[in-house]
């Protein structure tokens, strides 16, 4: 079951919390239309008996009330993105906006409906029947007359109508970012042309014995919640085993700071789907804001859904180069593969074997009608996922295993039977059990016979996006997404005080498995192992993450869009 708290400020969730003036504002202004338009259709309490408004004024009338509640949802939507989604962007936004709902929690559904949706509703009702009593008060003291004396009704209507769209799209802007939406739908970028390095194009060499790849995203997994001392921001370290192999050299974290830390988030890069081709490809997840069906590129370049032809086809990732050279790749995890495009990533780029919520009831891992959280816990899939690495390695092909969990998703995560309740907060407890879970899995890779050749790289998706769990967090923190990598045949040149992002862990990865990378370079992501400068180590981190919010066209007509094929330099 899913463990999120229906506040009441859950229900009236439409209420604002940001730009109260403005919002507010739109509230007053239009609630006097309101009166007025209840006044003018409830005939029977016309002052002069021969004032009858004509047909196409009640159709203009309802066309108002259209609006107001258009205007509404644009708002009461807009702030509950915001606020329901700490740190969401306008890419998301969009992107998600494009998406079917297969694989959606329920959850986010139902919040979505108990907040904006019904908020629209109950603010109409709660006008009207103000308005409604206004109107019948106003009989008796023989007062507005003003409407009726309006000589052009149609014309007032029709502005009035386009003035209140306007005014909910503006404020509904205003609550996602001006500067967000400017550089989303307006302004261009050069930065492919200038700085994305097509992998297709590079010469990869790995080494005769090839390394096998355990790759684990962590939903929403941050450098943050280790403790202060050792460079996180909370006062007690939820993330004791990943640390503890960290300070005790088992394991490499590259930092943006001398101690524990992480990479620096991308906006375009924010939710899970954009984290994973960050880290798989190099590349952003965007939509295309100029194909049509009456262009070239067509319906497609909004589309990376189940039914969409191709994700990303101008994309080249590391399953595609790993199995050119005969690796096997599988993704595994608890949730519906087609949410989000996931499962046409990873079939088209990289013939993927995918084992997800399905599969397990499929292969009867859990009982048919078993659902919790997102399909299944991280408890479980773990404990699958050390019977299909088994199998997997037996073949003696080498393998890339790659997993996602699930249960530190936001708002305050899964919390099953077993997670200890050591805090007071429900997603520390979740965050400090995944870490402890997650301390066991690898603990029984390390007893493996496969092991000894085998590369583990754990990383955060992006960061998490929970309504409340970082408001002690200092605002001068920088939060940073987590890594690790165990078991590296190489050490890095300087782990500590880089400049980098989920890019970077595309070609960083592939070092990891004993791979030379011709110019360290492979998409916008550099090779973390070396001494050469990342693009926001090189540009500016602000400017670079700017950069990638912006329109290129490059991205539209090169990645976007199916190109006669590359062949790359693998060998």
């Amino acid at each position: 079951m899913n463990n999120s708290k229906l506040t009441f400020g859950d229900v009236i969730g439409f209420v604002p919390s940001q730009n109260i003036e403005l919002t507010y504002f739109i509230f007053i202004i239009v609630t006097g239309v309101i009166y007025l338009l209840v006044y003018l259709l409830h005939n029977q309490f016309e002052i002069i008996d021969n004032f009858r408004l004509k047909i196409s004024e009640k159709i203009l009338c309802s066309v108002l009330v259209i609006c107001y509640g258009l205007a509404l949802l644009l708002i009461y939507s807009a702030n509950w993105a915001m606020n329901h989604f700490k740190g969401i962007a306008i890419d998301q936004i969009i992107y998600t906006l494009t998406q079917p709902l297969d694989g959606t929690d329920s959850s986010q559904i139902d919040s979505f409906i108990f907040g904006p949706v019904i908020g629209v509703f109950v603010t109409l009702f709660i006008t009207t029947a103000l308005v409604y009593s206004l109107v019948r008060v106003s009989k008796s003291i023989n007062r507005f007359l003003i409407f009726r004396k309006i000589r052009y009704r149609k014309l007032f209507l029709t502005i009035l109508s386009s003035v209140l769209l306007i005014a909910g799209f503006l404020i509904s802007v205003n609550e996602i970012g001006y500067a967000e939406v400017k550089a989303y739908f307006f302004e261009k970028t050069k930065i492919y042309e200038t700085n994305y390095v097509n992998p297709k194009q590079v010469k990869v060499t790995f080494p005769e014995q090839k390394r096998n790849l355990i790759y684990i995203f962590l939903e929403s997994m941050e450098s943050t919640y280790v403790s202060k001392e050792l460079g996180g921001a909370e006062k007690q370290n939820l993330l004791p085993n990943f640390s503890q192999m960290i300070e005790n050299n088992q394991a490499i974290n590259f930092s943006n700071t001398d101690k524990i830390g992480g990479a620096l988030p991308i906006t375009t890069t924010s939710f899970t789907v954009g984290g994973m081709v960050a880290q798989t490809a190099g590349l952003p997840v965007k939509v295309s804001l100029g194909a049509d069906s009456q262009t070239e590129l067509g319906n497609e370049a909004n589309n990376y859904g189940s039914e969409a032809s191709s994700f990303l086809p101008g994309a080249y990732s590391i399953g595609e180069i790993l199995a050119k050279e005969g690796y096997t790749n599988t993704l595994m995890l608890g949730s519906d593969v087609n949410f989000s495009g996931r499962a046409k990533y990873f079939t088209e780029h990289g013939n993927y074997r995918l084992l997800d919520y399905n599969t397990a009831k499929q292969q009867q891992w859990i009982p048919d009608d078993y659902y919790v959280w997102w399909g299944y816990e991280d408890e479980k899939l773990l404990e699958n996922a050390k019977n299909v690495l088994t199998e997997t390695a037996s073949t003696g092909q080498p393998f890339n295993f790659t997993m996602l969990t699930a249960d530190t998703h936001f708002e305050d995560g899964y919390m099953s039977a077993d997670t200890p309740r050591l805090f007071k907060d429900q997603y520390a407890n979740v965050i400090h059990f995944s870490d402890q879970m997650l301390a066991e899995f690898i603990a029984w890779i390390q007893q493996q016979p496969f092991y000894e050749n085998t590369t583990i790289v754990i990383s955060g998706d992006h960061l998490s996006m929970d309504q409340d769990f970082f408001d002690n967090v200092p605002s001068n923190y920088q939060r940073t997404i987590f890594n690790t990598i165990i078991n590296s045949p190489i050490q890095p040149v300087n782990s500590k005080n880089r400049k980098f992002t989920t890019f970077d862990m595309y070609p960083t990865t592939l070092a990891a498995l004993g791979a030379t990378i011709e110019g360290n370079q492979l998409g916008f992501g550099v090779n973390l192992f070396s001494d050469q400068q990342t693009l926001p180590e090189k540009l500016g981190y602000k400017y670079f993450n700017q950069e990638m919010s912006k329109r290129s066209k490059y991205y539209d007509e090169k990645l976007l869009k199916k190109q006669e094929a590359l062949s790359s330099s693998t060998k």
